[in-house]
């Protein structure tokens, strides 16, 4: 298998940390995320990102910097079934046990943390922790929405021109087009993923998970996801994912929590947001060197 890889060796006695991304995204969300782009392409990361900064650091740099062995890859088939992402972690495990004397980190955004789950149905022992930020472990229920969006675009189409970049009218169009992929209504809560993830907590694997309560994905035109939506949106079939307080704009805090985690922290961001912000960071770094200390503690105590 032919992975576009990219890795730092670091330290092989500390734990070999590996970054799986999201839906639609590749490797560029967490070794270069200014030249990271969304919504099939069209759009720079960083729109979805307020005050967003000329560097943007992230949890890549901040580990590599501390001297941890550190992979991640491009998925061949980011928005395909999740099953083939699942196959090619695999192969990245395979290939971090080489830099490690210490096991591995799987750190998983967004659908990553599913692909991680997913990857421990294998109860590969080389794995000591599992980190997912905002990952929808109960699902999300944001892609029944797209049906009540297409009257909005009915109305929007004609008073711009078709395909004119920039306008709203074709910035909705290719959120509609995200939130109607078969990828992303994988991620129902009703779906058959949910339904054969029959999984749970393994003893050996330190489990952590991180939210978002801000919902607000970017503005344009005087419009912002969610105001859009609440517009179109009957309030009781509103979902939680894009009520401020509730969820980050895609996934809620209740589904990006882990059910048997043993630390899960929510911070008042949005789904990009808390890739990058530095609390959530610190944080996560934290956590790493705690329990991996702890397990090391553990592991030189006489049996």
């Amino acid at each position: 298998m032919n992975l576009d890889t990219v890795f730092h060796k670091g330290s092989v006695d500390k734990p070999a940390i590996i970054f799986v991304h999201g839906l639609g995204m590749d490797k560029s969300i967490w070794v270069n995320p200014s030249e990271s782009r969304i919504l099939g392409g069209r759009f720079p990361l960083k729109i979805l990102l307020s005050k967003s900064p000329n560097t943007i650091q992230t949890l890549f740099d901040d580990l590599r910097f501390r001297g941890y062995p550190v992979i991640t890859w491009s998925q061949e088939r980011p928005a395909g079934p999740i099953d083939f992402s699942v196959a090619e972690l695999k192969e990245i495990v395979r290939i971090a046990t080489k830099m490690t004397k210490d096991g591995i980190v799987l750190i998983g955004h967004s659908r990553g943390g599913l692909i991680g789950r997913k990857y421990l149905l294998r109860k590969d022992r080389s794995i000591r922790s599992l980190i997912t930020i905002s990952t929808p472990h109960k699902g999300s229920s944001i892609a029944k929405i797209a049906n009540y969006l297409s009257p909005l675009i009915s109305v929007i189409d004609p008073l711009f021109p078709y395909g004119d970049k920039g306008t709203l009218s074709f910035t909705i169009r290719r959120v509609i087009d995200f939130l109607r992929s078969k990828a992303l209504k994988e991620l129902l809560p009703e779906s058959h993923l949910f339904k054969s993830l029959k999984d749970g907590p393994l003893n050996w694997i330190y489990y952590i998970s991180v939210g978002g309560t801000d919902p607000t994905l970017f503005s344009l035109y005087n419009f912002s996801i969610p105001e859009v939506l609440e517009k179109v949106v009957p309030k009781n079939l509103y979902p939680e994912e894009i009520k401020k307080g509730k969820g980050d704009g895609l996934v809620s805090a209740e589904s990006s929590r882990i059910p048997w985690c043993n630390e899960h922290h929510n911070f008042g961001l949005n789904h990009a947001q808390i890739l990058f912000d530095k609390g959530v960071r610190d944080m996560i770094i934290k956590s790493i060197e705690r329990f991996t200390s702890a397990l090391s503690c553990k592991e030189d105590r006489p049996q």
